[in-house]
This record gives structure tokens, C-alpha cells and sequence, in this order.
């Protein structure tokens, strides 16, 4: 193994961490490919993971050994130690099943070994499992996840940055929007300034006003917004593989007391919900908390998730429902989401990045700066 210091990603990279989970795992070794994990055990980082995922990037460990990268031969060719910390690099050949005979050689000899079950794509687990039918494969999501739970100082830094970012480029498009200008002008500022402001890349320019609000992550169009019409966005990017994710409704003109009274809900069940987080509480006793949090303010529940980790992946575990008993940890970075959907006129949406701490829970982005609902153009 390289030097971890020399990789470019050094300051994101907890080696011995990594090393210590996998010495604990219930399994000889694991193998990730995922654009989440496959930065995060390598330190490799290149947009091809994700927009070229037929070229597999594996990365395996194993109990009692180095690391091993499997990648296309080209850029086994020309790895280096700035890129990963891996020294161990083996090649394939295309972007079929050659890449699962060069997988099969690091695996020779393990009985058991862990895999991410929603990101190993099924003919190549297929294949794999006739070239080593003494192995048994069983779904490691979890444990990657948990391994990834909690951030590094770096990794914490990174996605506050990243947030703020996205939040400083909202509210400035929306400071300059006005009635008849069209979803996809207002949505190309804020993308624009994301840009501008250090974000690599654009991942989620969701953008829709008025009966188009109430769409499920909608993309803006060439549709004018008018006075009265609410505005939700959805919005983020990346910053070294590492995710912002913030939403924010508004109005266009003044807002009628309705619009005011639920987007107050909205955000008072937001802030009650962070208040209530601390290290021990579990998602499903947050989701709980949250959901009767509603009823208290005597608003229908009509959402679906009220938060989730983020970092690498934009929807990290814990997610904030019902069913998920993990608790939180001190220094996870979740976002916490919440909304309202009323087809086709009314459809709130607000989420701030936020820090669990030793004893609670703490805001990383400016959430006061849209306590009322912002009305525009005026």
C-alpha cells in the first residue's frame, strides 16, 4: 500500500479506521464499487464513477492483507500514488465480464464475502458467483454505510461548505427573480452561482412554481411564474464527490396567509425536530417525534422522509423513517427535510444541513434566514 499522506485525498482518508472495521466484519473480504464507497476505501476520486458506471472501479479488502483496485487496463496504467493509496492494481479488458475474471483472482481463497446489494450489478454477480462457486456473497450495505456514518473532520468541512454554497446561490436568485419570468431563468442563476461559488458539478436542479410545484423533484421549465405562485426548489451539487442537498419554498409576490401559516408549520416542525436530536435517539424515535409534531400543529402529515445522512451519497443511513432503529452518532451530518404536498397549488419544502453533536444537534446552515417565507419581486 502507498503511502495514504500522498494521495491527493489525503485529508478525507481514515486508513486505520477502515482497516479496523474490516479486521471486525463478519467477512473474509468486501468488495464495493459504488461512486459512495469506492472514494471513501480507495481514495479515487474521478467523475467517471459516476458518469461512466459500466467501467467498474472494485475495490476489495481483505482480513489480513492490503487492498486491491481493480480497474480497466488504461487506467491501471497510469494510476498513481496521488490518485489512491492502493498499490495493489489489477486491470481488465472493456466493460463487460473480463472485469469479474480479474475480481475472481484478488478473491481466491475467501469464503465469505460482503458485497453492496444495491449497487453489484446482477449479470456480473452472476458470473462471479460461477467462478467462485465455493463462496458465499452476502449484502455488506449496511456495514458500508455504517463505516461511513460518521464524518472526519475534512468530510464535515467539505459538506458545509458545499451546503452553504447552495444556499447562498438560492437565496441570490431568488432575490433578483420577478413575476413572469420563467422556472428555467431563475433555476440557471442558481445553478450558476453554485458554480461560481466552488460547487465541481450540478447534481440536483430541481426547480418548479405554481401547479407544477406540487411534482415530485421536477426539472424547471420554460413556464412563467406568476404573482401568488409558490416556488420549491430542491437543489445541490458536489464538491470532491461530496454532497449538498437544500430546499426552500417561496412565493412570488405577497404570500396569502394560508401559504404563510403552512410554511410557519413547516419550519417550526423542522426546528422541533432538530431539537430533538442528540447521539442514542434513533431514526424511527426521530421520525416518531417528527410526525407528531404535525399533528400537534394541526397539519396533515403528507410527506414521506424527514431526514437523512448525507456525504458521499446524497441519501446516507440513518434515513429518518418509522422503520430504521439505527441511532445517531455524534458527527454525522444529516439533512433534515420537511414538507408538505397539496396537488396541484400548494407544496412546501424546507431542508437545512445539520450537525449531531455531543449533546444535541446544531445547524450548519443558515436556517433563520428563511424563517417567514420569502416573498419576491415586491
Amino acid at each position: 500500500m502507498h503511502d495514504p499522506q500522498a494521495c491527493d485525498r489525503a485529508r478525507y482518508l481514515d486508513v486505520d479506521r477502515i482497516r479496523r472495521e474490516v479486521e471486525a466484519a463478519p467477512y473474509d473480504a468486501v468488495v464495493c464499487l459504488s461512486p459512495e464507497n469506492v472514494p471513501y476505501f480507495s481514495g479515487f476520486y474521478n467523475m467517471d464513477i459516476r458518469l461512466i458506471p459500466e467501467r467498474l472501479h472494485i475495490i476489495v479488502w481483505r482480513k489480513g492483507a492490503e487492498p486491491s483496485f481493480v480497474v480497466m487496463e488504461r487506467r491501471a496504467a497510469q494510476l498513481t500514488p496521488r490518485e489512491t493509496f492502493i498499490s495493489d492494481v489489477g486491470g481488465y479488458q472493456g466493460e463487460g465480464l473480463d472485469s469479474m475474471r480479474a475480481l475472481a483472482e484478488v478473491l481466491a481463497g475467501a469464503h465469505t464475502v460482503g458485497i453492496e446489494g444495491r449497487s453489484f450489478p446482477g449479470g456480473h454477480l452472476m458470473d462471479l458467483r460461477e467462478r467462485l462457486p465455493g463462496v458465499r456473497f452476502a449484502d455488506a450495505y449496511d456495514w458500508f454505510e455504517r463505516v461511513r456514518g460518521v464524518k472526519t473532520p475534512a468530510e464535515r468541512e467539505t459538506l458545509i461548505r458545499a451546503a452553504r454554497i447552495t444556499c447562498d446561490a438560492i437565496d441570490t436568485a431568488f432575490r433578483g427573480a420577478n413575476a413572469g419570468e420563467t422556472e428555467r431563468q431563475i433555476a440557471a442563476r442558481m445553478q450558476y452561482g453554485m458554480l461560481l461559488g466552488g460547487i465541481d458539478m450540478i447534481n440536483a436542479p430541481l426547480l418548479a412554481a405554481g401547479p407544477r410545484a406540487g411534482l415530485w423533484h421536477a426539472l424547471p421549465g420554460d413556464y412563467p411564474v406568476e404573482a401568488g405562485m409558490l416556488i420549491k426548489t430542491d437543489s445541490g451539487g458536489y464538491i470532491d464527490g461530496y454532497y449538498s442537498d437544500i430546499a426552500r419554498t417561496v412565493v412570488m409576490g405577497r404570500a396569502s396567509p394560508r401559504q404563510r401559516d403552512i410554511h410557519a408549520k413547516c419550519t417550526e416542525i423542522k426546528h422541533r425536530i432538530v431539537g430533538a436530536m442528540r447521539p442514542g435517539v434513533t431514526a424511527a424515535e426521530l421520525a416518531d417525534f417528527g410526525r407528531q409534531a404535525y399533528r400537534d400543529l394541526g397539519l396533515e402529515y403528507k410527506w414521506a422522509i424527514l431526514g437523512h445522512s448525507i456525504g458521499l451519497a446524497i441519501h446516507e443511513a440513518p434515513q429518518i423513517y418509522p422503520w430504521v432503529n439505527e441511532p445517531l452518532e455524534a458527527g454525522m451530518m444529516m439533512m433534515i427535510e420537511v414538507g408538505y404536498s397539496d396537488p396541484p397549488d400548494d407544496s412546501f419544502h424546507v431542508e437545512d444541513l445539520v450537525e449531531v453533536t455531543a449533546t444535541g444537534a446544531e445547524y450548519r446552515t443558515d436556517a433563520s434566514a428563511h424563517e417567514r417565507i420569502w416573498e419576491l419581486g415586491l
